[in-house]
């Protein structure tokens, strides 16, 4: 069997899970700030090229330091052809395929489809290229996450502007999971550092994209603070530690556990937009929401783990009989 097998849950040890359960919460809590973000940032005039520059200049230009501190020595494995496929994986074309789909077919359809193709793809490329057996309560776990992503959508509206083709809209979708997932696999099976790769793709991906925005688009006419606002949220928080955190989560469970942690963004923005816009959720989003959480818990099989240490305690306790 191949290095790139996915960790079986019951090799992890509890440690190790721990850290790359809260590791993982925290990129998937970032990325939904980071999405409430981009709601705020369209709302005040922004274009899908304005935020899509400043989530990768930014984030190149934090990291890009810290690769200049390694003095050229690429870490081991961190090719240009490995940054290039992950750039093309979560780069350009990644934003314009789900951007694309935004204008095509309503958000209700992204937050379902998008994160359920990704949770798919990273989980079943494995099975299906190096040989591994997903677990039965892996596949539970992900069939919940899907119930409550599409319990969560179910109350957005159920069509987008007349004459929008929602099928092709809907494609891409397929189509931007299909890539995220296809990173999240990738980062896994190589085994490459956090920061390093975040920082080499992020750079790759900026110096292939400044031009092509620059040439073809206009930045928006808006005030400097509404810059440096939505640099926090696509650059810092989006482009940048999102992505990071969401790499070691990879390099700590494996990348089939890791891509549970996108599909938990839909249900912590619903919660976070509480505080930040006011916005209060109903009945179907919190049920989407509950739902979405017992998916995670079944997937890291945590009620059965806590429910062994209970027994094991035990066991030690009583002694044989």
């Amino acid at each position: 069997m191949s290095e790139s097998t996915i960790v079986a849950d019951t090799a992890l040890p509890r440690g190790r899970l721990v850290r790359g359960v809260l590791i993982g919460l925290s990129a998937a809590l970032m990325w939904a700030i980071y999405n409430i973000g981009v709601d705020i940032g369209r709302a005040e005039g922004f274009t899908s090229a304005d935020l899509a520059m400043l989530r990768y200049a930014v984030a190149a230009a934090m990291l890009t330091p810290l690769l200049m501190l390694r003095k050229g020595r690429a870490p081991t494995g961190l090719t240009l052809r490995r940054v290039i496929l992950l750039s093309i994986a979560i780069g350009p074309p990644f934003a314009f395929i789900f951007n694309t789909g935004y204008g095509l077919a309503p958000l209700a359809h992204a937050v379902v489809i998008s994160p359920g193709v990704t949770m798919l793809v990273a989980n079943f490329l494995p099975v299906l290229l190096d040989g591994t057996r997903l677990p039965p309560h892996r596949k539970a776990g992900i069939a919940v996450l899907i119930l409550g992503l599409i319990a969560i959508a179910a109350d957005r509206p159920a069509s987008p502007a007349a004459g929008a083709n929602v099928i092709l809209g809907d494609l891409c979708f397929v189509g931007s999971g299909t890539l995220w997932g296809a990173f999240t696999y990738l980062l896994g099976r190589w085994r490459l550092p956090a920061v390093e790769t975040t920082g080499a793709v992020s750079l790759v991906t900026a110096i292939s994209f400044l031009p092509f925005y620059l040439l073809l688009f206009e930045p928006a006419d808006l005030p400097l603070p509404l810059w440096v606002e939505q640099a926090f949220y696509q650059g810092v928080l989006g482009g940048c530690l999102a992505i990071v955190a969401f790499a070691a989560t990879i390099s700590l469970i494996g990348s089939g556990l890791a891509a549970l942690f996108p599909a938990l963004v839909p249900p912590l923005a619903v919660l976070l937009a509480i505080p930040i816009t006011g916005q209060w959720p109903n009945g179907a989003q919190l049920l989407g929401v509950a739902v979405a959480t017992a998916g995670l818990v079944v997937s890291l099989d945590i009620l059965s783990r806590y429910l062994r240490r209970l027994r094991d305690g035990r066991d030690r306790v009583t002694g044989p009989r």
